[in-house]
């Protein structure tokens, strides 16, 4: 039954922690040391010492020392099995998620077209706020945005034209 809850309590920061072994650390030490009680603080700082110093993954160099520490062999194996199987399973997911993506590509390019358009919107919003202050400034805005989207006119004679009309009701 440890093997159980070692794989489990393994498989749950393997799930759970992203960012990389560095960032499972601070899991790994809450179900090692506070919730299971299976190390002190002293032994996971050595284990660190010894997960750091040998080549690979933080979090599976630790999750195999522990397992080794606890269950000698098959502890190792479970607790590796259990920190390296949902990456697997997370891959496995993606991909699917991918491959359906790809057949309907034009979902795709609807969730792209709104990821773009949310912060410029967003953005837009801001600079309406903090610079449409008053009555003539409303109307000077609604004015300036009717020219633009029915005028070609140069993006860059815009700026200059918009900027021009804010000094002038300015003075």
């Amino acid at each position: 039954m440890e093997y159980v809850n070692l794989f489990l309590s393994f498989f749950k920061i393997g799930f759970l922690a992203f960012g990389g072994g560095y960032a499972a650390l601070g899991m790994i030490q809450d179900e090692i040391v506070r919730i299971h009680g299976w190390m002190s603080n002293s032994e996971f700082l050595d284990l660190l010492s010894l997960a750091q110093i040998t080549p690979g993954p933080i979090a599976v160099n630790s999750a195999t020392y522990i397992g080794y520490k606890l269950l000698g062999l098959p502890g190792a194996i479970s607790a590796t099995l259990g920190v390296t199987l949902p990456s697997f399973l997370w891959v496995f997911v993606i991909i699917n998620l991918i491959e359906r993506v790809l057949r309907n590509s034009k979902y795709l390019l609807d969730a792209l077209k709104m990821g773009i358009v949310t912060p410029i919107l967003a953005a837009g919003i801001s600079l309406f706020r903090t610079t449409v202050v008053d009555l003539r400034t409303f109307i000077l805005a609604v004015a300036l945005f009717i020219l633009m989207r029915y005028k070609k006119i140069p993006l860059i004679v815009f700026i200059g034209l918009s900027g021009l009309l804010g000094m002038i009701l300015r003075f």
